[in-house]
């Protein structure tokens, strides 16, 4: 029986970095993950492992010690690179230097096999063509690692970064070990799983939701046995949309909130309709959170606005204490109007008060 563990696109140096979700972050996570792959026989990188310049990555040397204890351990590592490391010309010699046992990648050989006891793998990779491979033998177990593009078309149309799905069912090796995609997916063909993307192990952007996972892949008799996801990713981002109209006081919003309240969860809050209360509300009910981050759609109640002013000790103080005592025998829209033609004229008038 083999074992492997399929990873990518955690993107160290990635300047498109998630706010709270930064590269010391993803080594954490990447420390874990490296864990889980002393319990297997192969350990595959699908593209992505860095973006940037890669000799200049602060957690260069220490990503690189890790590999090459695992490669010490006897973990067999077959790595590709994506586009985003390739995308930066300096990343090319250093691409080399990344512990493995093999790189595929400038290989004039489109393979390698690896013995595990007395079990063959074939890897296929990196720059080669997709379209062009076809099996070095009849034994054995057959996995290309390509970080590519899988689009569900029914065209036969082929590039170096970009397949269909329905050409991924017509070739002919036993599995294929993909990187690109940043979320989980997997690829049956007449009962057989014959592709699997495990998506990003730690959010790259904020769509990337929920648990992140790398994927043990159990291989028996040649085939694919088992395809277990594991979580790995050491924050979460958790999305939530408040519609403001609904909250009608401060245990209102603590409800919505406290499942939220979690060291391992950065929460993008979406604010939509009228809303009633502070911002800070929120942020003080999710001090526990590693970080929350806001999209205010939402606009301000007149009634909002003029319990922000009616204390203070000026004109403008007494303007709106006096505003809010008209407000049951007003309606809200009339009242924002009024508040906001207010707020345009003194925000153009030049005179003297």
């Amino acid at each position: 029986m083999i074992s492997m563990l399929l990873m990518s696109d955690i993107h160290f140096g990635s300047d498109k970095a998630l706010p709270y979700i930064d590269d010391s972050v993803r080594f954490a996570t990447f420390q874990k993950i490296c864990m889980i792959a002393r319990q297997h026989s192969i350990f595959i990188i699908a593209g992505d492992l860095f973006e940037g310049a890669i000799a200049h990555n602060p957690y260069y040397s220490s990503i690189k010690e890790l590999l090459q204890s695992l490669v010490q351990e006897g973990v067999k590592i077959i790595y590709i690179p994506g586009e985003a490391e390739l995308e930066d010309n300096s990343n090319i010699d250093i691409i080399h230097e990344i512990p493995s046992t093999v790189t595929l990648f400038g290989r004039s050989n489109n393979y390698y096999n690896l013995v595990l006891d007395k079990e063959i793998v074939y890897c296929y990779g990196g720059d080669s063509d997709i379209a062009s491979i076809t099996k070095a033998s009849q034994e054995g177990f057959h996995v290309g690692i390509f970080h590519i593009d899988l689009e569900e078309n029914t065209h036969n149309t082929v590039d170096s970064h970009v397949i269909s799905v329905k050409l991924l069912k017509s070739m002919p090796l036993d599995f294929y070990a993909l990187g690109h995609h940043h979320n989980f997916s997997m690829y049956k063909y007449k009962n057989k799983i014959i592709g699997a993307y495990p998506g990003s192990p730690e959010a790259v952007a904020l769509a990337e939701t929920g648990d992140r996972y790398v994927l043990s892949i159990t291989v028996l008799n040649n085939e694919i046995h088992q395809i277990k996801r594991i979580t790995v990713n050491t924050l979460r981002i958790e999305s939530l949309t408040i519609q403001c109209n609904s909250i009608k006081s401060k245990d209102d919003l603590q409800n919505l909130l406290k499942p939220y309240n979690k060291p391992s969860i950065v929460l993008h809050c979406t604010l939509q309709g009228v809303r009633s209360f502070d911002t800070n509300h929120i942020m003080a009910l999710c001090d526990r959170c590693a970080g929350v981050i806001f999209q205010d759609n939402s606009k301000i109640s007149g009634e909002f606005i003029c319990a922000m002013y009616k204390d203070e000790k000026t004109l403008k103080g007494y303007f709106f204490a006096e505003l809010q005592k008209n407000f049951d025998n007003v309606s809200e829209d009339i009242m924002m109007d009024i508040i906001n033609d207010i707020e345009n004229t003194c925000s153009t008038y030049k005179g003297d008060l």
